[in-house]
C-alpha cells in the first residue's frame, strides 16, 4: 500500500472529528441512568458525564465527582483535610477548578518550576537538593495559599519525584484530587503515572487512574498516550494501539501537535514487525508539528534504519534530531550507535560533546564512560578513564542501573576484577531490584560466575532471580541453556532449551491495523454515539480479564516464597 502523504492523514482525521472524542474508559451514561450521572460498572473508573465546576468552599462527599475519588481510593481524611483548607482559604482557585490565578501566584510557580529545572542541569549533588527543596517550598506555599491549584499539586509532586519520595509524591497527588473534587485531570494522569513507572505500583490501578483522568477531560492526550504506554510494557498490544487512536483522533480535532502519539504507533508497528508502517508513521510524527518538538520522531526514526542496516540513512536522522529541543537521547543514541558501527572516535567524540552540554545527565555520562571500554584499530580502550567517568555518572545518580552494570562489565572484562565487578552488579540490583535492568545485571553476573569460578550453584541461583523479574525472555533462558551445557548439565539444558521454544512458539497477540491509512479509516469511525453504543461491554471484559491475571500472579508470588 502506497503511503499516504502527511496532510491527508493529518486532513481526515480533522474532518472524522466533528465532536470529542470517546474516553478510553467508554463507561458513560446508560439508557435509565440520571443524566450527569455515571454508571459503575466492574473495577473501572467511569466517566463524567458532565464538566460543570461545583463552586464553594466546603468539600461535599455526594454526587459523581465523590464516587470518582471514593473510586480511586482517595482517602475521606485526606479529602476532610483538604476542605477545611480550602475553606480557611480566601477563594483564590486554581486554573482548573475556577477563578483566575493572581499574578503573584503564577511569578511563584514559575519560580517553583525554574528551580526544578535548574536542580535537572545541576551536577553537584548537594547543590542539586538544595535546589529541589527550594522549588517544593515554593510549590508549598502556593497550595498553602491557594489548597485547589492544581498546577502546585503537579509541580510537588514531579518535584518529590526526582527525589525518588514516590509514596510521598502519591500522597501529594491524592491530596490533589481531593482539593480539586476530582475535576484537574492532570492530576490524575501524574498519579497514574508514578502507579506505572516505578517499583512497587500498581499496574492495575495505574489504569483506574488513567481512565479517571480521560473521565475529567476526554482531551487530555497525553493521560491516552501514558495508558497506552502501560498497555505496550504489558505486553497489550492491542489495547495500546486503541488508545493511541483515541489520542491521535483528540489531536486532530483540537488542532494539538501529536508527535509523540505517532512515534509510539511507529514503535507498535516496528515491534510487529511492520517496517513499512513504521517509517510511514515516523514520518507523520516529523511532519505533525515543528521542528523543535520532532526530534524525538526523527531520532525514533534513525535508530530505526540503523537496525535495518541503514547507516547512512540513521546518521543523517540523527544530525537533523541534534538541533531540536529534546535532543538529549538523539546525542546519547548517536555516540552509542557509532560504537556498534565500529567508529569508536567518532563515537567517542560525539559522547564527549554530549558530556559537555549536559553535564548532570548520568546516562550521557556513562555512555561515554562505556566508549573508553571499546577498542578500535586506532584507539585503545582506556579503563583507567572509563572508571572515571563511571565514578561521574553515579555521583550524578547514584540509581541509574546502566552506569553499575556497564561499569561491572568493564571491570570484569577488561580490569579482570571479578570482586569489584560482583561489588557493583549487586550495587546496581539493589539500586532497583524488581526492574527489567536488574534481570541483565544477574543474568550477566550469572555468567561470569559460571565463566569465572564455574560456580554453577551461585550461577543457577542468579539466573533463577533473573527468570523471576523476566520470565519469558527466552535470550536469558537459553543463555542459561549456554551455561548448563557448557558445565556438562545437558539433561538441564534440554530442558531451558524446550521451555525457551514453547515461549517462542505460542501465539503472538497482532495489533491489526498499523498502517497510517487503515488508522485513518478507523478515525473516520470514531464518535460519541459509536462510542457509548458498542464499547461498553469490551471494556469490561478487558478490565475482569486483568483482575483475573493479577490475582493469579499473586497467588503464583505466595507460592514462590513458601
Amino acid at each position: 500500500m502506497a503511503p499516504a502523504a502527511p496532510m491527508t492523514i493529518r486532513g481526515a482525521a480533522l474532518r472524522a472529528c466533528a465532536g470529542p472524542p470517546p474516553s478510553a474508559a467508554r463507561g458513560h451514561l446508560r439508557s435509565g441512568s440520571r443524566r450527569g450521572v455515571p454508571c459503575p460498572r466492574g473495577n473501572a473508573v467511569h466517566s463524567i458525564a458532565t464538566h460543570r465546576r461545583v463552586p464553594g468552599p466546603r468539600l461535599v462527599d455526594r454526587g459523581p465527582t465523590a464516587a470518582l475519588l471514593v473510586a480511586t481510593g482517595v482517602t475521606k481524611s485526606a479529602r476532610a483535610d483538604l476542605a477545611t483548607a480550602r475553606a480557611s482559604s480566601s477563594g483564590d482557585a486554581s486554573g482548573s477548578s475556577g477563578g483566575p490565578l493572581g499574578a503573584d501566584t503564577d511569578l511563584r510557580l514559575y519560580r517553583a518550576r525554574k528551580k526544578c529545572r535548574d536542580g535537572d542541569r545541576e551536577r553537584a549533588k548537594d547543590r542539586k537538593r538544595s535546589l529541589y527543596k527550594q522549588s517544593e517550598e515554593l510549590f508549598r506555599g502556593v497550595i498553602a495559599s491557594s489548597p485547589r491549584n492544581g498546577r502546585a499539586y503537579v509541580g510537588l509532586a514531579k518535584v518529590l519525584e526526582r527525589q525518588h519520595k514516590i509514596e510521598l509524591a502519591k500522597k501529594v497527588c491524592e491530596d490533589a484530587c481531593a482539593a480539586t473534587k476530582g475535576e484537574n485531570a492532570h492530576v490524575w494522569q501524574v498519579w497514574g503515572s508514578l502507579e506505572a513507572r516505578h517499583a512497587g505500583g500498581d499496574r492495575q490501578r495505574a489504569r483506574q487512574l488513567f481512565d479517571a483522568a480521560i473521565a475529567a477531560d476526554k482531551t487530555l492526550i497525553s493521560a491516552y498516550h501514558s495508558w497506552a504506554m502501560l498497555e505496550q510494557r504489558d505486553g497489550n498490544a492491542a489495547k495500546a494501539r486503541q488508545l493511541l487512536v483515541k489520542a491521535l483522533a483528540t489531536a486532530e480535532h483540537e488542532a494539538r501537535p501529536a508527535s509523540h502519539v505517532y512515534v509510539a504507533l511507529a514503535r507498535l508497528a516496528e515491534g510487529e514487525g511492520d517496517v513499512s508502517a513504521a517509517r510511514k508513521w515516523y514520518k507523520l510524527g516529523v511532519a505533525s508539528g515543528n521542528f523543535r518538538d520532532c526530534g524525538p520522531a526523527l531520532t525514533a526514526w534513525a535508530i530505526l534504519e540503523a537496525k535495518q542496516g541503514n547507516e547512512g540513512v540513521s546518521r543523517d536522522l540523527f544530525q537533523k534530531s541534534l538541533k531540536g529541543a529534546k535532543s538529549r537521547f538523539a546525542w546519547l543514541s548517536l555516540g552509542t550507535w557509532e560504537l556498534r558501527w565500529g567508529n569508536v572516535d567518532q563515537g567517542r567524540e560525539v559522547l564527549r560533546e554530549a558530556c559537555e552540554l549536559f553535564p548532570a545527565d548520568a546516562a550521557i555520562a556513562q555512555g561515554y564512560a562505556n566508549a573508553f571500554t571499546k577498542s578500535s584499530e586506532s584507539c585503545e580502550a582506556d579503563m583507567d578513564h572509563a572508571r572515571d567517568l563511571f565514578e561521574r555518572a553515579v555521583e550524578v545518580d547514584d540509581k541509574h542501573q546502566h552506569a553499575y552494570h556497564n561499569w561491572a562489565m568493564g571491570e570484569w572484562l577488561l580490569a579482570k576484577d571479578v570482586d569489584r565487578a560482583r561489588e557493583l552488579f549487586q550495587q546496581g540490583i539493589w539500586s532497583g531490584p524488581t526492574s527489567a535492568q536488574a534481570a541483565k545485571s544477574f543474568s550477566s553476573w550469572a555468567h561470569m560466575e559460571a565463566v569465572e569460578d564455574r560456580n554453577i550453584e551461585l550461577s543457577r541461583s542468579l539466573y533463577s532471580c533473573a527468570a523471576r523479574l523476566k520470565p519469558r525472555s527466552t535470550k536469558l533462558i537459553l543463555n542459561w541453556a549456554k551455561d548448563e551445557r557448557a558445565y556438562g548439565d545437558s539433561v538441564r539444558a534440554n530442558e531451558l532449551e524446550r521451555l525457551a521454544g514453547s515461549i517462542l512458539a505460542e501465539p503472538r497477540q497482532g495489533v491489526s491495523k498499523l498502517s497510517p491509512s487503515e488508522v485513518a479509516a478507523e478515525i473516520d469511525s470514531l464518535s460519541i454515539e459509536t462510542a457509548l453504543a458498542e464499547g461498553v461491554e469490551e471494556f469490561i471484559e478487558f478490565i475482569e480479564k486483568w483482575n483475573k491475571y493479577y490475582k493469579q500472579r499473586r497467588r503464583t508470588a505466595a507460592a514462590n516464597t513458601l
